[in-house]
């Protein structure tokens, strides 16, 4: 049967309609797929890792617990963008203390990311560690309120390549999905505590890195008084 000129014409569109269609879906599943990639960022490569085994720079492992109501188990890093997570902030020598929000977490496994551990790559010297809730509010509020974060104090030693900075224990407040399950709303500051976990650190830490010797721990202080600024330490001499 044929067709006339304007119905071909209107097939032609609708079929580049559904086309564009597509392409955008399939644009929008490969963006979620990079921003969760990044965010699930594994082991060191290329430069970090020469900077690492020169001394310039340390791997610092951390672990993250978090309970909601009645201690119930929340995983602290179960969502691939980082609003959604527990995040951090990291302040140092060149930023005057103050903690620069991270854009992306970093992960040795999906495993251990699951279980809440996460590292930086960082030089020796003295850093101090924002720990900020899942955003449940408009960016302006939530960003004024990333102001009054806890800190806390990561010393690094000059001699050190790979260190446990420690566990550290959150409880949250949430509410319930409509779906099932929870989603934490808010972190509890006055309830968060560091604990130590070093025999999985060292264990998580030698198996990743069995080139960069022995791990070393140094917990994590709750930053109290003023901030102790030091420039980054030279790498040991050889």
């Amino acid at each position: 049967m044929n067709q006339s000129p304007g119905t071909r014409y209107r097939e032609r569109v609708a079929r580049r309609s559904r086309a564009l269609g597509l392409l955008r879906v399939l644009g929008v599943s490969v963006f979620v797929a990079s921003l969760a990639g990044c965010a699930a960022s594994g082991l060191p490569a290329g430069k970090e890792t020469t900077a690492v085994a020169a001394g310039e720079k340390a791997i610092a492992l951390l672990r993250v617990v978090c309970t909601v109501e009645n201690q119930q188990p929340y995983e602290a890093f179960s969502h691939s963008l980082v609003d959604d997570n527990i995040s951090f902030g990291l302040g140092s020598f060149e930023t005057g203390g103050e903690p620069k929000r991270l854009a992306l977490l970093r992960f040795l496994s999906p495993e251990s990311r699951k279980d809440g551990w996460t590292y930086f790559v960082i030089p020796p010297g003295i850093h101090y560690l924002a720990v900020y809730p899942p955003r449940r509010t408009d960016v302006l509020t939530y960003e004024r309120s990333l102001a009054s974060a806890p800190r806390w104090r990561m010393d690094i030693p000059p001699d050190a390549r790979l260190v446990y900075v420690g566990t550290l224990r959150i409880g949250g407040e949430s509410s319930q999905l409509l779906l099932g399950g929870r989603i934490m709303n808010a972190i509890r500051t006055d309830d968060m505590r560091v604990t130590n976990d070093e025999e999985r650190a060292r264990k998580l830490l030698t198996e990743a890195f069995p080139g960069f010797g022995e791990a070393r721990t140094v917990l994590l202080r709750l930053q109290r008084g003023p901030t102790i600024l030091r420039s980054p330490l030279p790498p040991p001499a050889r």
